[in-house]
């Protein structure tokens, strides 16, 4: 296991992980090796200001993330966000991580594409640029020049360069978490999404836990 105090460069990795699937493990880590992180720091989503729907309970979404990780290398949990019973963002994690590792690490925040065109949307984006560098994790159908078009037009030359140097190509893992909840919904536990992208331990968790119904 991780120890997140030792590491020179760590990725920061947020999600929902409801529940987490074979993408949740893999494109970290494809991207930890890709710019030589030390590992990755799992941060689970208490509840986002994002999410319209309402999340499975905590504890079982973090049950299940500790399930799928327990034969990986290179990672941690900080269950910050869980912690604190309200709404959170990604500002005041980043803060919580500083504050608790101090500012020799460097911390590098894993987003999706999707994520990266709103990220001025968010609360305080130059600051969270301030406190960790993002890395983006780039996959089909978005490419370089989508992302660049949809970044806001007063940024400047070299904002618009630094996204551009952020980007980080990925395997596809073709997999959803809603279309893995549907599946799990029906109690199509044999159904090739679920085999092939869920844990088996994940899985028994799950059933034994009658979650998704």
């Amino acid at each position: 296991m991780l120890d997140p105090r030792r590491a020179h460069r760590l990725i920061v990795y947020g999600g929902s992980f409801d529940p987490p699937h074979r993408a949740h493990i893999e494109l970290p880590r494809q991207v930890a090796d890709a710019i030589g992180a030390d590992g990755v720091l799992y941060v689970p989503a208490g509840q986002p200001p994002h999410k319209s729907r309402s999340l499975t309970d905590a504890t079982h979404r973090l049950a299940m993330l500790r399930a799928a990780l327990r034969d990986v290398d290179r990672v941690a949990i900080d269950t910050v966000e869980i912690d604190r019973h309200d709404v959170t963002y990604t500002v005041e994690t980043l803060q919580h991580l500083r504050d608790t590792l101090g500012d020799d690490i460097d911390l590098r925040l894993l987003i999706g594409a999707d994520m990266a065109a709103s990220f001025y949307d968010w609360r305080e984006p130059r600051r969270i640029l301030r406190l960790a560098e993002v890395v983006v994790a780039m996959r089909p159908p978005w490419t370089m020049a989508s992302l660049l078009v949809e970044l806001p037009d007063d940024l400047t030359d070299d904002e618009r360069r630094a996204w551009s140097e952020r980007i980080v190509d990925t395997h596809v893992i073709d997999v959803s978490s809603t279309a893995l909840r549907t599946a799990l919904r029906a109690g199509d536990y044999d159904a090739a999404t679920i085999r092939d992208h869920l844990d088996p331990a994940v899985l028994a968790y799950i059933r034994a836990n009658n979650l998704y119904k």
